[in-house]
Protein backbone atom coordinates (compact mmCIF):
# COMPACT_ATOMS: atom_id res chain seq x y z
CA UNK A 1 0.00 0.00 0.00
CA UNK A 2 2.59 2.60 1.25
CA UNK A 3 4.11 1.66 -2.36
CA UNK A 4 1.03 2.52 -4.27
CA UNK A 5 1.15 6.07 -2.67
CA UNK A 6 4.56 6.50 -2.86
CA UNK A 7 4.25 5.81 -6.80
CA UNK A 8 1.18 8.26 -6.99
CA UNK A 9 3.07 10.85 -5.12
CA UNK A 10 5.69 10.50 -8.16
CA UNK A 11 3.40 10.70 -10.69
CA UNK A 12 1.98 14.11 -9.18
CA UNK A 13 5.27 15.61 -8.44
CA UNK A 14 6.88 14.63 -11.97
CA UNK A 15 3.46 16.32 -13.30
CA UNK A 16 4.21 19.69 -11.48
CA UNK A 17 7.53 19.84 -13.40
CA UNK A 18 9.90 18.76 -10.87
CA UNK A 19 13.23 16.34 -11.81
CA UNK A 20 12.17 12.93 -9.85
CA UNK A 21 15.92 12.04 -9.96
CA UNK A 22 17.07 14.35 -7.88
CA UNK A 23 14.00 14.29 -5.43
CA UNK A 24 14.44 10.79 -4.64
CA UNK A 25 18.67 10.61 -5.03
CA UNK A 26 18.31 13.76 -1.96
CA UNK A 27 16.63 11.33 0.39
CA UNK A 28 18.06 10.84 3.05
CA UNK A 29 16.33 7.34 4.30
CA UNK A 30 17.80 4.44 2.06
CA UNK A 31 14.58 2.70 2.38
CA UNK A 32 12.82 5.59 1.31
CA UNK A 33 15.10 6.25 -1.38
CA UNK A 34 15.09 2.74 -2.99
CA UNK A 35 11.27 2.74 -3.00
CA UNK A 36 11.73 6.00 -4.83
CA UNK A 37 13.88 5.16 -7.60
CA UNK A 38 11.53 1.73 -7.72
CA UNK A 39 8.40 4.19 -8.34
CA UNK A 40 10.00 5.93 -10.62
CA UNK A 41 11.16 3.06 -12.94
CA UNK A 42 8.00 1.31 -12.77
CA UNK A 43 6.16 5.04 -13.93
CA UNK A 44 8.69 5.72 -16.95
CA UNK A 45 8.85 1.49 -16.98
CA UNK A 46 11.97 2.19 -17.69
CA UNK A 47 14.54 -0.60 -15.68
CA UNK A 48 17.79 1.91 -15.69
CA UNK A 49 16.02 3.41 -12.39
CA UNK A 50 15.81 0.20 -10.79
CA UNK A 51 19.85 0.35 -11.15
CA UNK A 52 19.63 2.47 -8.52
CA UNK A 53 18.16 0.95 -5.75
CA UNK A 54 20.76 -0.34 -3.43
CA UNK A 55 18.28 -3.32 -1.36
CA UNK A 56 19.50 -6.29 -3.94
CA UNK A 57 15.83 -7.81 -3.31
CA UNK A 58 14.20 -4.50 -3.38
CA UNK A 59 16.50 -3.98 -7.19
CA UNK A 60 15.36 -7.38 -7.92
CA UNK A 61 11.62 -6.30 -7.23
CA UNK A 62 12.20 -3.28 -9.27
CA UNK A 63 13.13 -4.96 -12.44
CA UNK A 64 10.13 -7.57 -11.78
CA UNK A 65 8.18 -4.65 -11.64
CA UNK A 66 8.79 -3.31 -15.31
CA UNK A 67 9.26 -7.28 -16.92
CA UNK A 68 5.69 -7.55 -15.95
CA UNK A 69 4.51 -4.53 -16.89
CA UNK A 70 6.04 -4.86 -20.27
CA UNK A 71 5.72 -8.47 -20.27
CA UNK A 72 9.39 -9.03 -21.30
CA UNK A 73 11.66 -11.55 -19.99
CA UNK A 74 14.30 -10.11 -21.77
CA UNK A 75 14.08 -7.00 -18.50
CA UNK A 76 14.55 -9.97 -16.40
CA UNK A 77 18.41 -10.18 -17.77
CA UNK A 78 18.75 -7.25 -14.75
CA UNK A 79 17.57 -9.33 -11.90
CA UNK A 80 20.29 -11.18 -9.94
CA UNK A 81 18.85 -13.77 -7.39
CA UNK A 82 15.12 -13.25 -8.54
CA UNK A 83 16.09 -13.92 -12.24
CA UNK A 84 14.80 -17.46 -12.56
CA UNK A 85 11.53 -16.24 -10.82
CA UNK A 86 10.87 -13.08 -12.88
CA UNK A 87 11.08 -15.39 -15.89
CA UNK A 88 8.82 -17.80 -14.75
CA UNK A 89 6.21 -15.19 -14.22
CA UNK A 90 6.00 -13.26 -17.42
CA UNK A 91 6.11 -16.30 -19.33
CA UNK A 92 3.14 -17.57 -17.16
CA UNK A 93 1.73 -14.14 -17.75
CA UNK A 94 2.32 -14.53 -21.50
CA UNK A 95 0.20 -17.63 -21.00
CA UNK A 96 -2.52 -15.72 -19.43
CA UNK A 97 -2.19 -17.45 -16.03
CA UNK A 98 -2.13 -15.30 -12.96
CA UNK A 99 -1.30 -18.47 -10.58
CA UNK A 100 2.29 -17.41 -11.22
CA UNK A 101 1.53 -14.32 -9.27
CA UNK A 102 1.06 -16.51 -5.95
CA UNK A 103 4.92 -16.94 -6.32
CA UNK A 104 6.16 -13.29 -5.65
CA UNK A 105 6.54 -12.87 -2.31
CA UNK A 106 6.33 -9.34 -2.42
CA UNK A 107 2.50 -7.84 -2.07
CA UNK A 108 3.25 -5.18 -4.46
CA UNK A 109 4.77 -6.85 -7.16
CA UNK A 110 2.15 -9.77 -6.58
CA UNK A 111 -0.94 -7.18 -6.83
CA UNK A 112 0.49 -5.53 -10.44
CA UNK A 113 1.13 -9.02 -11.33
CA UNK A 114 -2.83 -10.03 -10.76
CA UNK A 115 -4.17 -6.53 -12.37
CA UNK A 116 -1.95 -7.47 -15.59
Amino acid sequence: MKFKLLFLSVLLLGCLGLDMRSVCGQSPNPDLKDKCFSSLALRDANSTECKEVQNETMRDYCVMRIAISRLSEADCSDATSLREQCVHVVLGLRANSSLVCNLIQDNDTADLCRMR
